[in-house]
């Protein structure tokens, strides 16, 4: 009898193990997380952007229960961060609708450039009048994504569309649209998947953009350049051609008896047209020992940099072709290399 006793005890010993094990290895339920309750597993995200399609950061994000028709009780809030974005976790399902205020300062990231933001609540997508809101439906475990919020005054936007002709006989792949402007302009990427080279870039606001266009081939990149201005509607039939990449051969001269060589520095270029994406940086050229360099795959304006100066040395003058080039601007078309370039370094006035 004690031995069936102290069998059964094993037993249940045995599996009071077994179920903490499996309690402690389960994953959380969203019931179990912080701050959510039962069926609180949806989300709502997108960017806030100001109207001349720029980022808004610290903006307000107010996410409202939907009751007849009609935004009523706010559920959650948040704030936009420094590229717009907002994320409202912990949601259940439902319908809802995004009202967003803005902060009262002028500019993205402190751009004082800007006008300030009119401290009215804009609600998703573009409208202050809340009877004009579009409801958002949120399902239970299914982010919502994309809900862009555009403050008031409501902007136009427009599309830019067009073709890019390539080399004929030449097989491109990666057909890549990096676009932006000046004065915080909305920039960013788009893909081209048409293989005719046909293009639709959507939400574009008023003002003047530049289009700078990457391809592969087997042959190498392939690089075109356009501009155009998007004024009182969609933007039609812009060409791009696309060819071999410019490049820009010079050298660095030391004016000093300093005993430096040339081949301590490299040379930056800084695309002046557009801000481009991180997932295409120019690259640094170094400088050989006679101070010779070579900067490729370039098309457009560019402003020349030398990293590697000692302390209290800086680029007193760059010429080309024995002429100064004001302001430091080098325009290079696509296809051609310009040559002939000096960049002087060294302490003391020009």
């Amino acid at each position: 009898m004690a031995r069936r006793r102290r069998e059964l005890g094993i037993g249940l010993l045995a599996f009071l193990v077994v179920l903490l094990t499996n309690r402690e290895a389960a994953p959380q339920t969203a019931a179990a997380r912080p701050g959510a309750g039962p069926g609180k597993t949806a989300s709502i995200a997108g960017r806030v952007i100001h109207p001349d399609g720029a980022a808004a950061d610290g903006a307000r994000v107010a996410v409202y229960a939907v009751r007849e028709g009609a935004a009523a009780a706010i559920v959650a809030t948040t704030t936009s961060r420094y590229d717009g974005r907002y994320e409202v976790q912990g949601l259940p399902a439902g319908t809802f609708m995004v009202g967003v205020t803005p902060r009262n300062s002028g500019g993205f990231g402190g751009d004082l450039k800007r006008r300030p933001a009119m401290p009215v609540e804009t609600f998703y997508p573009g409208t202050a009048e809340r009877d004009r809101a579009d409801p958002v439906t949120a399902f239970e475990g299914v982010p919502v994504e994309g809900i862009d919020v555009w403050l008031a005054p409501a902007p136009q936007r427009f599309t830019i569309s067009g073709r890019i002709f390539w080399p004929e006989g030449a097989a491109v792949e990666n057909v890549v649209i990096e676009y932006g402007g000046a004065d915080g302009i909305r920039r960013g990427l788009w893909y081209v998947d048409d293989p005719g080279g046909l293009f639709t870039i959507a939400g574009a606001a008023q003002g003047t953009y530049v289009l700078l266009v990457r391809a592969d081939t087997a042959a190498g990149p392939l690089i075109g350049l356009a501009s155009t201005d998007v004024a009182v509607g969609p933007v039609e039939d812009v060409r791009v051609v696309l060819r071999a990449p410019g490049a820009i051969e010079g050298r660095v001269v030391v004016d000093a008896t300093s005993g430096v060589h040339a081949s301590a520095f490299s040379v930056s270029p800084t695309q002046m047209l557009l801000t481009v994406s991180p997932l295409y940086p120019l690259g640094d050229a170094p400088v050989a020992g006679d101070g010779r360099f070579v900067l490729r795959d370039l098309a457009g304006e560019y402003e020349l940099a030398v990293r590697g100066l000692p302390d209290g040395w800086r680029i007193k003058r760059i010429v080309h072709n024995g002429r100064a080039i004001d302001g430091n601007r080098i325009v290079v078309p696509a296809g051609e290399r310009v040559s002939g370039v000096e960049i002087v370094v060294g302490t003391g006035a020009t």
